[in-house]
């Protein structure tokens, strides 16, 4: 049976999942990379656009929307009293000298980009970052100067993004093997209590398939950017749910 076929039946038959314990480690790992792929995917999708987007953004909105201005002793300085909110398409575009926005409201924009008194602010998909000017040391940037580097950012956008995806991709893939190798441990005392003659490996093998239908299921909340409340605790109760289930399907080992 191919990885797409197990991947199928993974997510409804836990029968499916106790019979694929006999398969080989190497299998196993490269179904783990395909649901690592999954994973990853709305991160990279919300990524890959929003970044594109911030850029494109904040290049035209320089060039035609503010005001001249220069960032100078870590602080943002222009003739504005007042802040400016600009909106292009999805994107939210806050200029602000006078302190009156924080990292935290340009966040709850989704996408937005914050040009701060104290501190340069962007957020992809309501995940923020925020830079201190002070970090300029004594350096001064003006509107031009700022205009120009994000023009030569975009250019290397590119390369810039294939690196951020594929630290994403191993950083996700680390963390699913840890998650599969846990489950594994607790099952331990799930075979015992079911009196399941068991493997490390065969425990592992189905730790790895049993994972599916939690992993496709906050795949799809990513993509609707909805937030499950508890996510960790009902990641783990699907888990150890399908594993106790699918540990049940196999024959008690016999009394000698």
């Amino acid at each position: 049976m191919n990885i797409f076929k197990q991947f199928a039946k993974s997510l409804y038959s836990p029968k499916s999942i106790s019979m694929f314990r006999f398969q080989g480690i190497g299998k196993t790992i490269l179904y783990v990379f395909l649901l690592t792929l999954l994973a990853t995917l709305p991160m990279a999708v919300y990524m890959s656009t929003g970044i594109s987007g911030l850029l494109k953004g904040l290049d035209s909105t320089l060039q035609e929307d503010l005001p001249e201005f220069k960032i100078e002793d870590g602080t943002l300085i222009s003739d504005t009293t007042e802040p400016l909110e600009l909106k292009k398409d999805d994107l939210f575009i806050v200029f602000d000298p006078t302190g009156a926005f924080t990292a935290d409201e340009i966040e709850n924009k989704q996408n937005g980009i914050g040009i701060l008194k104290n501190e340069f602010v962007y957020a992809v998909a309501g995940q923020a970052q925020s830079y201190d000017y002070s970090m300029l040391n004594t350096m001064t940037l003006t509107k031009d100067d700022l205009s120009q580097y994000s023009s030569q950012f975009e250019s290397v956008l590119p390369i810039v993004l294939s690196v951020v995806l594929i630290m994403l991709f191993l950083f996700t893939a680390a963390s699913k093997f840890i998650e599969i190798t846990f489950l594994a441990f607790i099952s331990i005392l799930f075979k015992n209590s079911l009196k399941r003659n068991l493997n490390f490996k065969q425990l592992w093998v189905m730790s790895a398939y049993a994972v599916t239908l939690s992993t496709v299921f906050f795949m799809i909340m990513e993509f609707l950017q909805v937030s499950v409340p508890s996510g960790i605790l009902v990641n783990w109760f699907v888990n150890l749910i399908i594993m106790y289930l699918a540990l049940k399907e196999i024959p008690a080992s016999r009394k000698k």
